[in-house]
C-alpha cells in the first residue's frame, strides 16, 4: 500500500479526474496500481488475469467516478470495485473446478494459476525469498473468502471495518474469517517448513 495519501490532496485529484484531467488520473493510477495489482494477483493467483482485472477496475473507476461520493475513503471504494470484479470473474468460472483455491476451466490446456508463480509487472520487485514463496503458496491454498480478508488486511492495509464494507458482510464475520484464516495459514506454513 502506498503511504497514506493526504485526504485533501486525494480529494483534489479525484475532482480533477472528474473534470477529465488525464494527468490527475495518471497520478491516482500511480498511487493505487501496486496495491490493487497485489490484491488481484494474490486473490486470483494469476498475474496476467490480475493485470486484466486491474485495467477493468480503472475503466470502471473512469465510468463511475461521477457516482463516487467523497466520504474520505477513496481506497475502500477502489478495493470494493476490485473485489466485485474478482467475484464476477469467479462466478463466470464457476463451471470450472476448484484447485488450490483457484477456479480453473477443466477443458483448458492452460497451466493452473497455482502451478505457476504469480507474475509481477516489471515495476514490482520480484520476491525471491523461500519463506515468502512458501507463504504465497499457502495463501493460494486458502479458501477464496479467507484469502480475500487476509490480502485486503495485510497486503492492502485496510481496516477490518473497510474490509467488511468492501466484501459486504458484517464486521464480526470479517474478524472471524481473519482469525480462522491466520490459524489455517500458520498450520500450513508449519507443515510446509
Amino acid at each position: 500500500m502506498p503511504p497514506r495519501v493526504d485526504r485533501e490532496l486525494l480529494a483534489r485529484l479525484v475532482e480533477r479526474c472528474r473534470r477529465g484531467e488525464a494527468q490527475a488520473f495518471e497520478q491516482v493510477f500511480g498511487l493505487f496500481r501496486g496495491p490493487l495489482y497485489s490484491y488481484l494477483a494474490r486473490t486470483t493467483g494469476d498475474g496476467h488475469l490480475a493485470e486484466d482485472l486491474l485495467q477493468d477496475v480503472f475503466l470502471r473507476v473512469i465510468d463511475n467516478l461521477d457516482r463516487y461520493e467523497e466520504s474520505g475513503r477513496f481506497e475502500a471504494w477502489l478495493f470494493r470495485i476490485a473485489a466485485n470484479r474478482v467475484r464476477d470473474w469467479a462466478r463466470r468460472q464457476s463451471h470450472g473446478e476448484r484447485v488450490g483455491g483457484v477456479l480453473a476451466d477443466p477443458g483448458s490446456q492452460e497451466t493452473l494459476a497455482v502451478d505457476r508463480p504469480v507474475e509481477q509487472p516489471p515495476d514490482v520487485a520480484l520476491l525471491a525469498d523461500e519463506s515468502v514463496r512458501r507463504l504465497e503458496a499457502c495463501l493460494a491454498d486458502l479458501e477464496e473468502q479467507d484469502r480475500q480478508v487476509l490480502v485486503l488486511r495485510h497486503y492492502s492495509d485496510l481496516s477490518f471495518r473497510e474490509i467488511a464494507g468492501i466484501l459486504d458482510c458484517p464486521l464480526g464475520t470479517v474478524l472471524a474469517r481473519s482469525h480462522r484464516a491466520l490459524a489455517k495459514l500458520r498450520q500450513m506454513m508449519e507443515r510446509s517448513g
